[in-house]
């Protein structure tokens, strides 16, 4: 039988993301300017967050908030999870800052004992919503600044506040395969004046003066913040096309071995992610083969790179977990083909 490829992710490009692109190359204005604000106005408004800076990426983002909380400290401890992508270590470590692992529970989420047990060590944590999953740990009350990173959650919420409104820093992305994702970009959000000048002083090099600890170009183009405002406008309807197919997706798992990380409905899930019997490798080989592009829901935990053998938790997801798409335009023969390949393979 010949499969055609579901691919791992597949943005969705309308006509209006051309007209916005078009207005900006029309305007004569391409670099960070008028657009690129709008974006933060708007972003700020959603997350309940009064100060933002657009920047470049997720991962700048990241960088920046660090270097802004750390200042101009030698020794800055900074608690990041275990299982997580590895942005979040190169971004921590690229600010001076040491990481910090904190391992998962069986949910991919932070084991809450184990991460507060560590807290009073540290100078800030990054807690991540992994996969569109929403990390509760972030209305705890911690004794250091929390940095909430939205990047594979935005849209959702928790309680009835939306996530990205939760952290004393917030950083999210909008690279292409992000919920709110348009091509590159990123940004910082806070309630604290202060940190968002830091920031801004970072991100242009050209322009920082001698004060700030770190200057780079980091400024979000106009043209990329086009996409990312186009890609709010239909990002809402996007979650709920999602959602619905995670729905059907969970009445494929009854009675399987394998089985759906568990999935809150006020999140934003942007990738279906399935727990094996320890063998995640010869999954996505078998499901690869029939046409399912599946991908370990990370390339290896953050405590493997860091030759930190004492979280067990993110070591057990590597060899289980497998990420499946989960797109919002499936069409009915795309699915048809995810239902016998889960099927088959799980």
């Amino acid at each position: 039988m010949v499969f055609f490829l579901i691919p791992h992710s597949r943005p969705r490009f309308g006509k209006h993301f051309s007209e916005a692109v078009l207005r900006i190359l029309d305007s004569g204005h391409v670099a960070m300017g008028d657009e690129a604000q709008t974006l933060e106005s708007e972003v700020a408004a959603r997350l309940q967050q009064p100060f933002a800076a657009a920047l470049d990426s997720g991962a700048s983002a990241l960088m920046l908030a660090v270097h802004a909380l750390k200042g101009g400290r030698d020794k800055f401890m900074v608690g990041i999870p275990a299982y997580a992508c590895s942005a979040v270590l190169h971004a921590v470590r690229a600010a001076g800052a040491t990481p910090v692992c904190m391992d998962c529970a069986d949910d991919l989420r932070l084991d809450r004992k184990r991460a507060l047990a560590v807290a009073d060590g540290l100078n800030a944590v990054v807690l991540v919503h992994p996969f569109g999953l929403v990390e509760t740990l972030v209305t705890e009350s911690w004794p250091c600044p929390v940095i909430e990173d939205i990047a594979q959650s935005a849209g959702g919420c928790l309680d009835g506040r939306p996530l990205g409104g939760f952290g004393d820093v917030v950083v999210a992305s909008f690279y292409a395969t992000k919920p709110w994702g348009g091509a590159m970009g990123g940004m910082v959000l806070s309630r604290d004046e202060g940190l968002n000048s830091e920031v801004l002083a970072m991100r242009n090099a050209d322009s920082a003066n001698v004060h700030p600890v770190y200057a780079g170009n980091h400024q979000l183009s106009d043209m990329h913040a086009a996409m990312a405002r186009a890609r709010l406008a239909i990002a809402d309807k996007e979650r709920e096309e999602r959602m619905k197919f995670a729905d059907e997706f969970d009445n494929w798992f009854e009675g399987k071995e394998a089985r759906p990380v568990m999935r809150l409905p006020e999140g934003n899930h942007y990738r279906y992610i399935v727990r094996t019997k320890g063998c995640a490798a010869s999954v996505i080989e078998a499901l690869r083969a029939r046409g399912v592009k599946a991908c370990r829901p990370v390339q290896a935990p953050l405590s493997m790179q860091l030759g930190d053998t004492g979280c067990k938790g993110a070591e057990q997801a590597w060899r289980d977990c497998v990420s499946l798409p989960l797109l919002a335009d499936f069409s009915d023969a795309e699915l048809d083909q995810m239902q016998q390949a889960v099927r088959t393979c799980l």
